[in-house]
């Protein structure tokens, strides 16, 4: 390994330290990363040059150190940003976040389900243009792209999906939005990117799972086994809907029409016979178990031909998880033998989808930044310093 290839090895790591564990020492940085304080300190000054990092003291304007302070250093989690898009028949639903991942702007456009490719691919552009405004950052300023989709995404970015979305099927979605940002742009599907972001969530807490995904009408899986997001052979696990006798194919029930959706028509009388249920109405509580009676099947099979140790309601099935979550043991449990997995809610409701997207943001800034091959192409960051940590100040 040359000088440089060392170096860039080198720089790497020291970022990746900072970025997952936030502000530390020199001492720290030295230890951590078992590189010398010489070395550790040419790295510094490379990343604070660029841009990725800032140098920081927490001791108030008034305190008097004895001696030299020691120094400290951050990573700018405001260095740049991400954006996580999720398209779905009758919205777009668009959010700009810091490397954080902290929320910087959301923005919802409805739109109808019959919109051609070309008009959905253009309202897309001007979201993005009114979200960026809102968040008070430049479209240079994304350094990642996740969109999500319904439909199969092959693992070259085609996307299949021959109902619902008009000219939604046979084309690179992330070709079409790439031509937007100037950055790597990730396509995959809702439900998969809903299961990555309970994986996230719970941090190697469950290592297998299926993760069962609704959005009113359409049903998707995502599938996480051995703590690794399935995808299948050319994207294509967890399509369940075209497995009819499964029984997962229509799940359309007055309690999840437009559920998740405060813009949709249909939201106004499915919260109101929701909140029927809740409130022990008999009507809206068959209605629970005719529900959890379709259901039931194609989860009895999931759980024993993949024995997952969980198996997760999300979208407008996670919505209604109160109610549905009984209703189905009560259910399973007439069966032969009882499931051995856990039914379980997932905690994001309908954010679920854009938790994922943001997560796989991440995953595509760690390989620009915290490997070898990504820190030799750092450049100076793509928006000026205005927030680092609350708890911070920055040195002058």
């Amino acid at each position: 390994m040359d000088h440089v290839e060392m170096r860039q090895r080198n720089a790497a790591t020291t970022l990746g330290i900072l970025y997952r564990g936030g502000p530390a020492k020199m001492t720290a940085l030295q230890r951590e990363s078992g590189l010398s304080r010489r070395t550790i300190e040419l790295i510094l000054d490379d990343l604070i040059d660029s841009g990725w990092v800032v140098e920081v003291h927490t001791t108030t304007p008034d305190a008097r150190p004895v001696g030299r302070p020691p120094r400290s250093f951050a990573f700018r989690y405001d260095a740049a940003c991400v954006v996580a898009l999720q398209l779905e028949a009758g919205q777009i639903h668009a959010t700009v976040a810091d490397l954080a991942t902290t929320v910087l702007a959301d923005l919802r456009v409805p739109l109808p389900i019959k919109t051609s490719r070309k008009e959905r691919l253009s309202l897309l552009d001007e979201c993005v243009a009114r979200l960026l405004a809102e968040a008070g950052v430049a479209r240079s300023a994304v350094v990642a792209v996740t969109v999500s989709t319904p439909g199969i995404v092959r693992d070259d970015g085609m996307v299949d999906l021959p109902m619902t979305m008009p000219e939604w099927t046979g084309f690179s979605l992330s070709d079409a939005v790439g031509e937007l940002f100037d950055c790597p742009v990730r396509v995959e599907n809702d439900a998969k990117l809903a299961a990555l972001g309970e994986k996230w969530s719970r941090d190697g807490e469950v290592q297998d799972f299926a993760y069962i995904f609704s959005d009113s009408e359409r049903i998707g899986i995502g599938l996480v086994l051995r703590n690794e997001l399935y995808r299948g052979r050319d994207g294509a696990a967890g399509e369940v809907s075209w497995a009819r006798e499964l029984g997962l194919h229509d799940l359309v029930s007055p309690l999840l029409v437009d559920l998740d959706d405060e813009l949709a028509p249909g939201h106004a009388a499915t919260l109101q016979l929701v909140t029927a249920a809740r409130d022990g109405d008999q009507g809206a509580l068959d209605e629970v178990g005719r529900l959890a009676r379709a259901l039931s099947a194609g989860i009895t099979l999931i759980a024993w031909l993949l024995a997952p140790e969980e198996i997760i309601l999300g979208g407008s099935l996670g919505s209604i998880q109160d109610l549905l979550i009984p209703a189905l043991e009560a259910e399973l449990a007439t069966n032969d033998r009882p499931i051995e997995a856990r039914l379980r809610g997932s905690q994001f409701g309908d954010a679920s989808v854009l938790t994922g997207c943001l997560r796989m943001c991440i995953e595509s800034l760690g390989e620009q930044l915290f490997t070898p091959s990504g820190t030799s192409a750092i450049g100076k960051a793509r928006i000026p310093v205005d927030r680092v940590r609350e708890d911070l100040s920055v040195v002058d």
